[in-house]
């Protein structure tokens, strides 16, 4: 029953991240299928936390809180808050979604498939980026240092457990550990900028939440659609492209810091990132950012060769940015 609830989780990645459904099957053997369930607890709790426009701000709070109770690595009878999340799987638009929270019963067994170790490790992560989430539902970007806030709660966190587990598998072997304790939210803000760069339109014209901090840019987000407004919107987008720019340094540092037993992750670690900086180059002074209902892309041609040479494009691409 474990494997066909871990085998549910392989499936369920599929469905609800297709970026992280190309990288994550190139981790190394032993990281794959733990990662692949913490995912999926980020994803759920996210899911509360993004999805449901039309319920009450405390009703989402204690949502948002019963995910992180059911993942307590100390908890063995679930039942109750099992049944209080599935019974708003009928409330999702997104199909997808909505089989992962009508299944949190097969995902929390997954869970309890890890070590026990695994479990500790990777449950203050989920715990701090719940903190962080409700703050920002509370809070607006308005600045470009609470845009570092959010992103670290939302995707540093991500990089904390990521962080924390290659540690655990490469134990005192790794000499470069200083080095990935130091610089573990690097990449996962760095990736939450570029998506937020990328998704300014479909942010203003989808969802009531913007993460572009507006009153430092000094504009609206009507003007950042006006055509009126472009050359102040482009200028908008350089500023938040440049803010993305700044981790590069220390992803590079990050990247060099992977233990060499590790090859998996260092690849992983490498699509990602590339795919990232090659988003970058694909938004610089590109107007579609803010009249496309389509959603800039990297061409096939390039993801291709990224997949194929991720550390030699990641380290090209990270230069050209510098």
């Amino acid at each position: 029953m474990e494997e066909e609830d871990i085998k549910f989780c392989r499936e369920m990645l599929e469905e609800v991240s297709r970026s992280f459904a190309l990288t994550i099957p190139m981790l190394d053997d032993e990281l794959q299928d733990p990662v692949t369930i913490i995912y999926l607890q980020d994803r759920l709790l996210d899911s509360f936390e993004d999805e449901l426009p039309d319920i009450d701000m405390d009703t989402r709070t204690e949502m948002m809180d019963s995910v992180v109770e059911l993942f307590d690595p100390g908890r063995s009878d679930p039942a109750g808050l099992i049944d209080r999340i599935q019974g708003w799987s009928f409330r999702f638009e997104d199909e997808s979604l909505g089989r992962l929270v009508r299944n949190c019963d097969r995902l929390w067994k997954a869970y309890r498939s890890l070590p026990a170790d695994l479990r500790e490790i990777s449950y203050p992560w989920l715990e701090e980026m719940n903190r962080g989430m409700q703050i920002y539902l509370q809070e607006s970007v308005t600045s470009f240092e609470d845009l570092d806030d959010y992103c670290y709660y939302v995707a540093g966190t991500v990089g904390g457990f990521l962080t924390d587990i290659v540690l655990y598998f490469a134990g005192k072997k790794s000499g470069g550990r200083n080095v990935l304790e130091e610089n573990y939210s690097e990449a996962g803000i760095f990736l939450q900028k570029v998506n937020i760069a990328r998704d300014i339109r479909a942010d203003i014209t989808g969802r009531d939440r913007v993460f572009w901090p507006l009153e430092e840019l000094c504009l609206t987000e009507e003007e950042l659609l006006s055509s009126r407004h472009r050359s102040q919107a482009l200028s908008a987008l350089a500023k938040m492209i440049k803010s993305a720019r700044s981790h590069i340094p220390t992803l590079l540092e990050y990247l060099e810091a992977i233990p060499d037993d590790l090859p998996g992750y260092r690849k992983f670690y490498s699509v990602n990132n590339a795919m990232g900086l090659a988003t970058l180059e694909h938004l610089h002074k590109n107007s579609d950012v803010f009249t496309s209902d389509e959603p800039v892309k990297v061409p096939r041609w390039k993801t291709y060769m990224i997949k194929k040479f991720p550390e030699k494009f990641m380290g090209r691409l990270a230069r050209e940015h510098v």
